[in-house]
């Protein structure tokens, strides 16, 4: 949905003259981006730190932990090894991946759009 927004957003502005009258377009577009950017970005530093877990948790020193400590380490690295990730709607995950992606669809729609109104 918001690939469509922004798309449409984008896709106004450029059909008509840029005046006074088109500034809350572009803060409403600016302000959405920026907003999903915020959302992929934590999202991307929450994936990075739970892939990080495995490795911290290695480099802790072993040999000095009880065999239930240990036990319970093991099994908090067994479960780090699939990363956390937010996901909307179950199924597009947020990092900084899916807001590129978001963008290039974006531009895609964009372009299509203005390929048609030109025929």
């Amino acid at each position: 949905m918001s690939m469509m927004v922004i798309c449409s957003n984008l896709y106004q502005l450029t059909k008509s003259p840029l005046d006074a009258d088109h500034i809350p377009l572009v803060m409403y577009t600016s302000c959405m981006l920026t907003q999903i950017f915020i959302y992929c970005w934590f999202g991307n530093k929450l994936k990075i730190k739970s892939l990080q877990l495995a490795d911290n948790v290695f480099q802790t020193e072993w040999p000095v932990l009880s065999n239930n400590v240990k036990k319970d380490l093991l099994i908090i690295m067994k479960r780090a090894i699939v990363p956390i990730e937010f996901t909307t709607a179950h199924i597009i995950s947020l990092n900084l991946d899916s807001f590129v992606a978001l963008l290039k669809t974006s531009y895609s729609a964009y372009n299509l759009l203005v390929r048609v109104q030109e025929e």
